[in-house]
């Protein structure tokens, strides 16, 4: 059995992430509750209900914070005051020579003291190899020398004089997008290089690889191509990187960031015409304009991927489960415009 919950977050433009993850345990046969990310502050309490109402508990055996941006880290504190939470998953800039606000070591230093007062196991130095579950949870990346490498950048990343830059640069791409259209056919690939990549911070995300009953999921966190590639190249060295992904975390909210068509087609497979290899799933601000991307979401549902979005609604995938009678069917993007 695994089912995985997209909780929408994001009631205006702001976009972010808070995953459920129940399944059993191929090593015990128990049934376990992962969650990844818990969106803002104020989506904590949704995430909470969410757990009690659908997954019927109200122990998480293992919470993973990807990164430390306010999207991802914002609400995970009141899972943990709120929930009986066994084990945290975070990576602690500090502990390597990063501190201040470029790292958001400050936020990750509250919430360890937070878990440590509810009696939380914190797992600060898992890195890419460590497995949960009898093996079903692998952590594909970082390795601790790419988590290392990654923060040594941000500080330039948030110099003045590249603020500014990026500023410019989404103001002109910002002028130029019309509303976006929904096209009858397949417009045509766009989507080239990562368009100067994602911040250093996006790409220490963790990134974890879930097999539970033949059944493959792959969740990305805000990772951008140097770190997604680096985790296919792990789970290549281990067998793993093989397997069809039956469910597909796009990065980054669909940000043009984070991915290129090379690492479309290794990590998804080549255009597939009609066929239907897995689902993509992508969370969205209800007023986000811009997210997925255009070029994004059509480079994935080439590749047999359709894309379904959490924008005000969230989204239940299951194999082995009862259906539940307050979650319905729901559409995937349709073609969208590229020209803009």
């Amino acid at each position: 059995m695994i089912e995985i919950d997209f909780l929408w977050v994001g009631e205006e433009s702001k976009t972010g992430d808070a995953i459920g993850c129940r399944f059993t345990d191929p090593s015990t046969g128990r049934t376990v509750v992962v969650l990844i990310d818990g969106g803002f502050a104020e989506t904590g309490d949704r995430i909470v209900n969410h757990v009690e109402k659908y997954y019927n508990t109200n122990v998480v055996d293992l919470v993973v914070c990807t990164h430390p941006d306010n999207d991802h880290i914002g609400g995970t504190s009141t899972v943990i005051e709120k929930l009986t939470v066994r084990r945290l998953l975070i990576h602690r800039p500090s502990q390597h020579g990063f501190s201040g606000d470029d790292y958001k070591s400050g936020a990750v230093e509250n919430l360890v003291n937070v878990a440590i007062l509810n009696g939380t196991v914190v797992d600060d130095s898992s890195f890419a190899g460590a497995q949960y579950f009898g093996g079903a949870l692998t952590i594909a990346g970082p390795s601790e020398a790419n988590y290392k490498a990654f923060l040594s950048g941000q500080a330039e990343y948030n110099s003045v004089a590249n603020r500014v830059l990026r500023l410019l640069a989404e103001s002109a791409a910002s002028a130029k997008r019309a509303v976006r259209k929904v096209l009858g056919s397949d417009p045509g690939e766009t989507l080239t290089g990562d368009n100067g990549g994602t911040t250093p911070r996006n790409n220490t995300s963790v990134i974890c690889n879930l097999v539970v009953d033949g059944y493959r999921a792959l969740l990305t966190g805000d990772a951008g191509e140097p770190a997604l590639s680096a985790a296919a190249d792990y789970l290549d060295s281990i067998g793993l990187g093989s397997q069809r992904i039956d469910f597909f975390d796009v990065p980054h909210h669909g940000s043009r960031h984070n991915l290129t068509k090379d690492l479309c087609d290794r990590l998804l497979g080549p255009v597939a015409g009609d066929m239907q290899r897995g689902s993509a799933y992508v969370t969205v601000g209800q007023k986000a304009e811009d997210h997925p991307r255009s070029e994004v979401a059509n480079a994935i549902r080439r590749r047999g991927y359709p894309v379904y979005q959490a924008r005000g609604i969230n989204i239940w995938w299951h194999r082995g489960t009862p259906n539940r009678l307050d979650y319905g069917p729901i559409q995937p993007l349709g073609w969208l415009d590229e020209s803009a």
